[in-house]
This record gives C-alpha cells, sequence and structure tokens, in this order.
C-alpha cells in the first residue's frame, strides 16, 4: 500500500492555555471514505512516532509503517471496509524528519522570524484532540466508527470518549491508561526533561543555530528506552561480552551493553528535537482524562462509546492493572467495556511490535454492535 503525506492547517488555533498561533500538521489516510462518511477510524500515534502508521512511500522503502501490521487490506483494521486517518501531533518529537509536518518549538514564529523556542505554548493532550476534531470536519466527517491508539495514542483515544461521547462508537485503547502513571512521570519523563535542561548546550530552549544539547537528549531517550521492554528482553537484547575482562582498567570503561544502547539512541538524534521532547514529556505527564471533572468515575460515566483496553502485562510504563481498573469502573457503570491483556518480554513496545497478540481482538470490537 502506498501512501502520500498531506497537510493541514489552521491559521489560528487557540491553545487550552488561551494562546493563539498558526498550526501545520501532517498527515496520512488509507483506504477510502465512504459516500455516508460513516467509516472512518481515527488512529493516534504514540510518543516517539508519526502519522505513517501504514503502508510505504515508495517501493523501495525498507520500512512500512509502525502499525502496517495491523492496518490494510484484509488486515485487523481493515481498509477494504475503512477509511483511516492518522495525525502528526503537535511538537512531534521526530521534528527534523522531513517526512513529518509539525509545529513546535522548533517552527518559525511568523512575528519574529525566528524558532519560537520555549515561547511556544505549552499544550495537552486535549489540544491534539482538538485539532484532529478540526481536521474531521474540514473532510466533512461528524461520526467515528472508532478511536484507536498505541500508548500516547490510547491516551488521546480515551480523551476523545469522554471529550466528544457523541462523536464515538468505538474506543481501543492499546498499552495506554487514563492517567499517566505517577512512577512513569518520574522514570520516563521528568527524569528526561532534567537531563536536556542540564545540558549546557540547552541554553533555556535558545540552541537553534548552534550546538545542540545532543548528550541530554540522547540521556532522555535512553530513559525512555530502558522502561520500553521488560528487564528479560534487555538480558538477551543487549548481552555481556566475555572480553569485558578489563572493564575496571579505567574508570571511563563502558560494558558492551552501554555501548549498544548508546548506539540504538543515537540513530534517531538527527530526526528528533529536545525542545520537542520537553513538550511532548510535559504533556505526557499531565495527561489525565479527569482533569476538570469532579472524579474519574464522573468522567468515565460521560462515556457512550464500548470500550477496549488491551495491555502487555509485562508493561512498565503503562501497567495493565490501571487499564482493568478503569474497565471494571466502566462495567459497573453500565457501560460496554472489556479488557485484554497478554503476556511478551518486548513489555510496552509488544502494543506496536507484536500486534499478532490482539489483533482478533480488535478485529471483534470493530464488529461489535456499538
Amino acid at each position: 500500500m502506498l501512501v502520500t503525506k498531506r497537510v493541514f492547517s489552521l491559521p489560528s488555533y487557540c491553545f487550552e492555555n488561551g494562546m493563539c498561533i498558526p498550526v501545520e500538521l501532517g498527515y496520512e489516510t488509507y483506504g477510502v471514505c465512504n459516500a455516508a462518511k460513516d467509516n472512518v477510524i481515527l488512529v493516534s500515534h504514540y510518543f516517539s512516532a508519526t502519522s505513517h502508521a501504514a503502508g510505504r512511500y515508495r517501493e523501495e522503502d525498507e520500512q512500512p509503517g509502525w502499525w502496517d501490521e495491523l492496518i490494510g487490506e484484509n488486515k485487523a483494521i481493515d481498509t477494504n471496509k475503512f477509511f483511516v486517518i492518522c495525525m502528526d501531533h503537535l511538537c512531534n518529537v521526530q521534528a527534523k524528519n522531513p517526512l513529518v509536518t509539525t509545529t513546535g518549538p522548533a517552527t518559525i514564529n511568523p512575528h519574529t522570524g525566528k524558532p519560537y523556542g520555549t515561547s511556544f505554548p505549552s499544550f495537552s493532550f486535549q489540544d491534539i484532540v482538538r485539532i484532529q476534531k478540526e481536521l474531521l470536519h474540514s473532510l466533512g466527517i461528524t461520526k467515528l466508527h472508532a478511536v484507536i491508539g498505541p500508548s500516547a495514542g490510547g491516551m488521546i483515544a480515551l480523551l476523545w470518549a469522554v471529550m466528544y461521547p457523541e462523536m464515538i462508537q468505538r474506543c481501543i485503547g492499546v498499552i495506554t491508561n487514563a492517567q499517566n502513571p505517577i512512577r512513569t512521570s518520574f522514570s520516563a519523563l521528568q527524569h528526561g526533561m532534567r537531563a536536556i535542561m542540564l545540558d549546557s548546550n540547552w541554553n533555556n530552549g535558545d540552541y537553534y543555530g548552534r550546538c545542540e544539547p545532543v548528550e541530554g537528549l540522547s540521556l532522555a531517550m535512553q530513559m525512555m528506552q530502558a522502561e520500553a521492554y521488560s528487564p528479560i528482553w534487555y538480558e538477551t537484547a543487549f548481552p555481556r561480552r566475555r572480553q569485558e575482562a578489563m572493564l575496571f582498567q579505567t574508570l571511563g570503561a563502558q560494558a558492551s551493553y552501554e555501548t549498544d544502547m548508546d548506539e540504538r539512541v543515537r540513530v534517531s538524534i538527527p530526526i528528533c528535537d529536545a525542545n520537542h521532547w520537553l513538550y511532548t514529556c510535559r504533556a505526557t505527564m499531565h495527561y489525565d482524562i479527569s482533569r476538570g471533572y469532579t472524579s474519574m468515575k464522573s468522567t468515565l460515566q460521560r462515556i457512550t462509546a464500548s470500550v477496549l483496553l488491551i495491555s502487555c502485562i509485562q508493561d512498565l510504563l503503562q501497567p495493565a492493572a490501571f487499564s482493568e481498573q478503569t474497565i471494571q469502573t466502566l462495567q459497573q457503570l453500565g457501560k460496554q467495556a472489556s479488557f485484554y491483556s497478554f503476556a511478551s518480554e518486548q513489555g510496552h513496545m509488544a502494543g506496536v511490535t507484536e500486534t499478532h497478540r490482539f489483533q482478533d481482538q480488535i478485529i471483534t470490537w470493530l464488529q461489535n454492535k456499538s
């Protein structure tokens, strides 16, 4: 399946914090929208991904989109039946990727002719939902067969179900939760933010055209990477090499797993922006679908969509127990809701890399009478 990147523009979008600026975000579509426009599925991407959820831009591309195993003809999200949309998020961390269109700190401020830097408005995942709704409105779409996504994408799917219940028939969240866990906010997000901000090249976010905070960004990425898989996976993915007997000759000597992780992370440095990483971390930390409501129970009461939450039991970033609790509350409220868990040494990332473990559940949920 060959796909084309498109761009959606808003001359002025007013963020939740009141600031208004022009916004441009890339998006992709797969399949055909029917005449009734009632076969639409909105997919939201995870923290470090892009709108390239499926297919290839060119036949010779080595890698397809990140959820290509799920999206396409005769796949779980069948493009013979459904019209699928995926959009780049605000402050997409891959800001330097030529195939990503995003508005964020690296974007030129039209009033100054310079990058926004940290003058860029702080955004929330609610802002992402509102912009996605604007995109759908521009396409004449008023109803969604389903909203689905992994990790941060699942967070956005749940927000859709709360913010616009009249538009959503089905909500599917994979490796996600109704609130970002506080442990995750510390271990993978806040600590990563501090690593970037302590880099002497960060310069309060004003580093464009200068030396960039590469070391801080590398460490932030490593912190995220270290939580993304299960402990058992790391023992096999980063084996200890026997020739490391001389490690204690110098303080700076590195073990093989240190250098292997460093190499893995640095591949992504050229396409990522440190400020975009900071902003996305902060938005993820503050994510909580009950913010602005009296309680989580009253928030979940707003949902009219049927909700399926899928978790990996070895997930360190978004523990399965929290998703199961959310589903139990929805069921107590009389909602149509189901929880499915699976085991994988891939941990959190199994929600992206091992979709065969839960594709049947998605097929069933997309077919149910909501």
